[in-house]
């Protein structure tokens, strides 16, 4: 099984992800758009992992989400890794107050390296991956598109729970299924 724990987005957040995404194809790039249900911000890719192994990774799970506060999170940004000038993968920041997101990736990175998965070796950039370039196809037109949507700002939106997916590719298309929800406890 291949998971990785991420925080889901509500509709309302994906629908407004959508219509950037419809603004910035207007650029006809090369760009393999992510599509709307599979939006999220990912805090820890797990990678392969065995059946058995589940029950520990949903104790670490549960764990850390009751020691952590709701919160709320604002779309701030669109960027690409690693630069604008040679994109591969185009982005919509996440940021919350005092870094919410930053400490909760800490926070589990060091939890599951105790069940032996590898700790991040770059630094935690909290986004929305919107798209994955497939060429070079009018890039000088992406780039323009991109810069005019740096600035963005939407609205805010909470943050309540982290959830456990499952990633499945089967006929060249992808698919999450959440596992579980473990909601974070408001104090």
């Amino acid at each position: 099984m291949r998971l990785f724990v991420a925080i889901d987005l509500p509709d309302s957040v994906k629908e407004r992800l959508e219509a950037i995404i419809t603004e910035l194809s207007t650029c006809r790039a090369d760009v393999r758009w992510v599509h709307f249900d599979l939006m999220h911000v990912t805090l820890k890719f797990l990678g392969n992992v065995e059946p058995q192994e589940l029950v520990a990774i949903d104790g670490v799970l549960s764990r850390i989400a009751a020691n952590t506060q709701p919160a709320q999170g604002r779309l701030h940004n669109v960027g690409s890794f690693p630069h604008l000038r040679r994109p591969r993968v185009l982005w919509i920041g996440v940021e919350t107050h005092n870094g919410m997101l930053a400490a909760l990736h800490a926070d589990l990175d060091a939890a599951l390296a105790k069940l032996g998965f590898s700790e991040g070796i770059r630094r935690f950039h909290p986004h929305i991956t919107l798209g994955r370039m497939r060429g070079n196809r009018r890039l000088s037109t992406l780039r323009e598109a991109v810069e005019k949507q740096s600035g963005h700002k939407a609205e805010i939106f909470k943050i309540r729970h982290l959830t456990l997916f499952e990633s499945r590719q089967r006929h060249g298309s992808t698919r999450y299924t959440a596992l579980s929800t473990h909601s974070f406890e408001a104090r």
